[in-house]
């Protein structure tokens, strides 16, 4: 017999530009309604809810193989992390990068 058993990841982690940028299938938006009752952009649109931040964990999941539902995310971390990318237009160097041995700049 088959172990049918859900395995999940303790924690997912979305990128700011995953959250900022958002993508999706007319399928997901579908699936997104029956999970949740509400519409993709309903949930986008409320300021009293946290609802996105689950959608777009629930979307990479599911896009990673998941086969997950609502209510499995109960217990899943939803970490957003952001890349620092440097802004070529202010001439300073990005807080990330080492100092330079030759010059300590």
């Amino acid at each position: 017999m088959a172990d049918t058993t859900l395995t999940l990841p303790a924690e997912i982690e979305l990128k700011t530009s995953e959250v900022g940028n958002p993508r999706f299938t007319p399928r997901e938006l579908r699936m997104i309604r029956e999970q949740t009752g509400r519409t993709f952009s309903q949930a986008m649109g409320d300021e009293n809810s946290d609802d996105k931040f689950v959608i777009f964990a629930w979307l990479k999941l599911r896009r990673d193989g998941h086969d997950v539902s609502w209510e499995d995310m109960d217990d899943v971390v939803i970490s957003i992390t952001g890349i620092t990318e440097p802004d070529p237009t202010n001439g300073q160097l990005p807080k990330t990068s080492p100092l330079s041995a030759a010059t300590g700049a």
